[in-house]
């Protein structure tokens, strides 16, 4: 997937980090660790091997090698790399779901007739009963 530059600057959770609350910005985020909550970024989510995001994510691309839960917005594209697992709900503009890789949920595009300033829809409330 072809990067685009936004600040030029990447913020980084890594590993030992434990983050919960919102996260929130105009740059890319790289997750190493775990995150969980809301991310809100105009940049690039890109999750490694070992990051693990249980979050309602908003971001341009997101790019997942490691975990993530919930429900994303990726304005560009959600890409699941081989090491990469996705569960929940996601709307993205295109999708690459590599060999190897799991994404269980639901996913639904965004048309190029759908405003450029999608909302993400409201966080459903929360559960730890499967349906």
């Amino acid at each position: 997937m072809a990067k685009d530059a936004t600040s030029g600057a990447t913020s980084l959770v890594s590993r030992p980090m434990v983050i919960e609350g919102e996260i929130s910005g105009d740059e890319n985020l790289h997750v190493d660790g775990r995150v969980k909550g809301i991310i809100r970024l105009t940049g690039d989510l890109f999750v490694g091997v070992g990051g693990v995001v249980e979050a309602e994510i908003d971001a341009r691309n997101v790019i997942i090698q490691g975990t993530v839960t919930g429900k994303v917005l990726a304005r560009r594209q959600l890409e699941v790399q081989p090491s990469g697992r996705f569960n929940g709900e996601c709307t993205a503009a295109s999708y690459e779901i590599r060999e190897g890789a799991v994404f269980e949920g639901v996913s639904r595009m965004i048309t190029s007739a759908q405003p450029d300033n999608l909302t993400p829809a409201p966080s459903a409330q929360k559960s730890n009963n499967q349906p």
